[in-house]
């Protein structure tokens, strides 16, 4: 027994004298929302997210609908230190919004993929504006056709950190973006031969870091560059190196 009581002795004051689990050795924890059936967001945030796992984050998800009228499993959200949100024109009850909203309004990091651009109510939801254009920092404009687009680095942007390892490569089907928040930072450029727009920027939003790209077609999850600009964006916009 005194031996017993002797390795528990020592045992608590080994414990009490580790120093506290650095900050960045936590694993993040990140929170996706699902909801772009044109663009097959589902299978496609399935395969990344176990990808992710396998970096050592932690994923939860909510997998809902185009056009969806609720999310499930949005608990997690509020403990998340990252939203990922690819969804179009969701229609949530006020109280899911304001749990989504608060994420945001409280500085919280935000990677917006594809339709993320309106992925809340109709066209001239109030949600819309102020996701897409505010913390977003972005422009939805419809798109073109559905052209190869050539993927490039905005001049002088070549060695940002989100673009580190990216190498230029192509996607598909050129979303439409003019004009970008002045807090906002256009990345990378998509050419489809008949215009060339901004398909990724980075913006700041009350303190907080956020990304957008208008890529993500089924084939850019299969293409490591657009792998490796997301897993980028997530440490850049929750300021943690890789």
């Amino acid at each position: 027994m005194k031996r017993l009581a002797f390795l528990a002795l020592a045992a608590g004051l080994l414990l009490t004298a580790l120093p506290a689990w650095p900050a960045a050795a936590i694993p993040l924890r990140i929170h996706l929302i699902s909801g772009s059936k044109e663009y097959q967001s589902e299978p496609s945030l399935r395969e990344f997210s176990a990808y992710l796992e396998q970096k050592g984050f932690r994923c939860t998800a909510s997998w809902g609908q185009d056009k969806g009228k609720t999310l499930p499993n949005l608990d997690p959200l509020a403990q998340a230190d990252l939203m990922i949100v690819f969804a179009r024109r969701m229609q949530l009850p006020e109280e899911q919004m304001k749990r989504i909203r608060a994420h945001w309004e409280a500085g919280k990091p935000v990677i917006g993929i594809r339709t993320a651009s309106h992925a809340w109510g109709e066209k001239d939801s109030p949600d819309i504006a102020v996701f897409d254009r505010q913390v977003l920092g972005n422009n939805y404009a419809g798109h073109y056709g559905d052209e190869k687009v050539a993927v490039t680095p905005a001049p002088g942007q070549a060695a940002h950190p989100v673009l580190r390892g990216v190498q230029p490569f192509t996607s598909r089907k050129l979303y439409k973006n003019k004009t970008l928040a002045p807090t906002a930072t256009a990345l990378q450029y998509g050419d489809n031969g008949k215009g060339r727009e901004v398909v990724t920027l980075v913006n700041e939003y009350k303190g907080g870091r956020m990304f957008y790209t208008s890529l993500g077609v089924p084939e850019d999850f299969q293409d490591e560059n657009f792998r490796r600009l997301l897993v980028n964006a997530i440490y850049w916009t929750t300021r943690r190196g890789p």
